[in-house]
């Protein structure tokens, strides 16, 4: 089972190995991080307008709704993982991020729910 911490180890590592991307994670600025994060954001976003017009029966896809949800898949992935990688350029840990603020939100909004 992967772990969040696991994956953020292999995904430095991919990230910065010369079989890899041979990227090194601190030769991009944070500008360089979020401009990346943000265009696979956008593809997803793209997809989801056209699952929009699936849904509304709007005419002008080109993929069947099938395919255009195997790649919002990929690209939410694509998304997850360079938003690793932005947190890992400014020495914050996205697992322990996440934790924080979800739990920050259940206990302001009264919820017991925490990670």
């Amino acid at each position: 089972m992967m772990t969040f911490e696991g994956f953020s180890i292999t995904n430095r590592m991919r990230c910065e190995d010369a079989s890899g991307f041979s990227h090194p994670l601190n030769s991009w600025s944070l500008s360089d991080w979020i401009t990346a994060t943000t265009g696979e954001l956008g593809e997803a976003a793209n997809i989801a307008k056209k699952l929009n017009r699936v849904r509304d029966g709007i005419p002008g896809n080109t993929q069947p709704e099938e395919e255009l949800r195997a790649n919002l898949k990929d690209e939410l992935a694509d998304v997850f993982i360079y938003l690793d990688l932005l947190a890992q350029s400014q020495g914050i840990s996205l697992e322990q991020a996440v934790r924080d603020k979800f739990n920050a939100t259940s206990r302001r909004i009264g919820c017991p729910i925490e990670c």
